[in-house]
């Protein structure tokens, strides 16, 4: 009889006993640059808990009573981390002042772009205008932005008591209060370098920052726990009316 011959089926070698190609591994240089990033991040994360510990610490104990190692347990880092990243307790409190400065530049710098961009050709009713939308946008960050209280207790602590770290709030601040100043020159045909239209614009501002600085007085008068939404809304209407009460006077005082 013929042989019958069986054929014979190949089954692929198995994946773990296939002479195969070695996985490649990472070039050197891209290991080193994601080592590298992953380092710039953390010391980045690192640098932003030490400010926000120092904005509450130097905010309530003030720059003397302040300590670094107070900061360093608040950031939950180690001590070293401060002299490291800043270099010494003077530059951190400095940055301290520019994270304040920059966090309230971005609530209140779009309205103040745009007051700049219409000064040279703005009229007294433009000015009027102005002058409201930024007192808007001013109740609208100082009562109804979360860290305000905490930009408040480190600016009011530089007010009364005032360190180098002074210079660099005045540089956002005078600058607001300059461009608010002509607004109030420009309404009254007034001399924005004189004393009165300073004055004047100090007095739109400082109305309502008594609800900032003096919370505690304003809530328990109102019987409030808080400032809502509600009065933040009362608070607008008056000062926007008082204002309007100032820019309509003493227009012919304006340039003493």
């Amino acid at each position: 009889m013929a042989r019958t011959s069986k054929a014979k089926t190949r089954l692929p070698p198995s994946r773990a006993g296939r002479p195969g190609r070695k996985r490649a591994r990472p070039s050197k240089p891209r290991v080193l640059r994601a080592y590298r990033r992953a380092q710039q991040d953390r010391g980045a994360e690192t640098r932003a808990r030490l400010i926000e510990a120092g904005l509450d610490v130097f905010g309530h104990q003030g720059f003397e009573g302040a300590t670094t190692r107070q900061i360093a347990r608040a950031a939950n880092v180690n001590l070293a981390a401060i002299l490291y990243h800043f270099g010494s307790k003077e530059a951190l409190y400095r940055a301290v002042a520019e994270h304040i400065v920059a966090a309230v530049a971005a609530k209140i710098g779009p309205a103040l772009a745009a007051v700049q961009v219409e000064l040279a050709t703005i009229d007294a009713a433009g000015a009027r205008r102005l002058v409201t939308r930024l007192l808007e946008t001013f109740v609208d960050t100082v009562l109804g932005t979360a860290e305000a209280e905490r930009w408040a207790r480190f600016i009011v602590r530089e007010q009364l008591d005032p360190t180098a770290a002074f210079d660099v709030i005045y540089g956002f601040m005078g600058t607001a209060h300059a461009m608010l100043t002509r607004l109030v020159a420009t309404a009254l045909g007034g001399d924005p370098e004189s004393p009165e239209m300073k004055l004047r614009a100090f007095t739109i501002l400082g109305q309502g920052l008594v609800f900032r600085i003096a919370p505690t007085l304003v809530t328990r008068r109102l019987g409030r726990d808080a400032l809502g939404p509600a009065e933040r809304e009362t608070i607008k209407r008056i000062l926007i009316s008082q204002a309007a009460a100032i820019l309509s006077t003493g227009g012919a005082h304006g340039s003493r």
